[in-house]
């Protein structure tokens, strides 16, 4: 079988990276695109009719208005993976984190509708996902997530900003608490309340660090940090791209002692390193994945393969 593919948007950050995975994957065929017409909508709809699967890889209001006229001319037939964050909580669509929860898999397999989660939440919702789901913490916890990301997270705009600047290294953004990751990570961590999520940006194109520090007193149970590590290892046993480091390990930080955000470039693993402090009562976990991989074309490839029953890893990594 071999599966052909549209890509709507594929001159984009996501849609570049997506290409050149699947350019490697041995079974797919990419449907040329005549670069004067990709926004014309009757050039496009003549060839999703000649496809198999479309990836959305546009801004959120045209991703809705494609997914309107695609319905409107082709029913629910065609697959549509919608990286943007306009369907990632509607209803009839399917949340692209296979390693979510158990029956996550199942139901991408089974959907023509498969939304791609955002690289934030994919690193958040890894972290907070086992501690509700095992009753550490409880739904109406109070939490704080501190995250930064490599530039192209921000597309072509912010791409040009740090090509440019060579004054600014660092900055936080979206400080009204309005950022559009928010309802995401809401919805699929099951709590009651939004984190209050802190993100920020570096002069680095590539790469994230996500972490959730915790205290001691709001676990349900007398847990403590070894107990925390055995958690999340057991809850990913059996998942080949998220990797548990040992409890406070030093293997992963550099000789000044850093954890750096860049290491996974290119893959579409996630890594997730647990620190503790018994005699604090305090713990930090961080996850750390490539925002343009698993954060974005790695994850929409692995959920391609999931729905036509590819190996999953195939062709996920540059």
């Amino acid at each position: 079988m071999t599966l052909k593919i549209y890509i709507d948007g594929v001159e984009g950050t996501t849609g570049l990276q997506l290409k050149q995975r699947l350019l490697s994957h041995s079974e797919v065929q990419i449907l040329d695109i005549d670069y004067n017409k990709r926004k014309n909508l009757k050039h496009k709809l003549d060839k999703f009719s000649n496809v198999d699967l479309i990836f959305l890889c546009l801004p959120d209001q045209d991703a809705k208005l494609m997914v309107a006229e695609i319905e409107k001319n082709f029913g629910s037939t065609k697959v549509i993976i919608d990286a943007s964050t306009a369907h990632r909580i509607s209803d009839g669509w399917v949340y692209g984190f296979p390693e979510l929860q158990r029956m996550q898999r199942k139901q991408i397999k089974q959907s023509n509708r498969i939304s791609n989660p955002g690289c934030y939440p994919t690193g958040a919702l890894a972290l907070i996902r086992p501690l509700v789901d095992n009753k550490i913490i409880s739904n109406s916890s109070l939490l704080v997530i501190n995250a930064i990301s490599g530039f192209t997270g921000g597309g072509k705009k912010l791409i040009e900003f740090f090509s440019k600047n060579e004054k600014d290294k660092f900055y936080h953004y979206s400080t009204f608490l309005d950022h559009k990751h928010n309802q995401e990570i809401k919805h699929y961590s099951l709590l009651d309340k939004s984190p209050v999520f802190c993100p920020s940006v570096g002069s680095f194109p590539q790469g994230m660090a996500i972490s959730v520090p915790l205290h001691y007193d709001w676990f349900s149970s007398n847990a403590k940090g070894k107990d925390i590590f055995e958690l999340f290892k057991d809850n990913y046993s059996s998942e080949p791209l998220v990797t548990i480091n040992e409890l406070n390990s030093k293997d992963h930080l550099t000789d000044n002692g850093f954890l750096s955000p860049e290491v996974l470039i290119g893959t579409n693993f996630i890594d997730i390193s647990i620190f503790s402090n018994d005699k604090s009562g305090q713990i930090w976990l961080i996850s750390r994945l490539d925002n343009l991989g698993k954060g974005a074309s790695g994850a929409a490839l692995q959920n391609m393969n999931l729905r036509f029953g590819f190996d999953e890893n195939l062709g996920v990594c540059l």
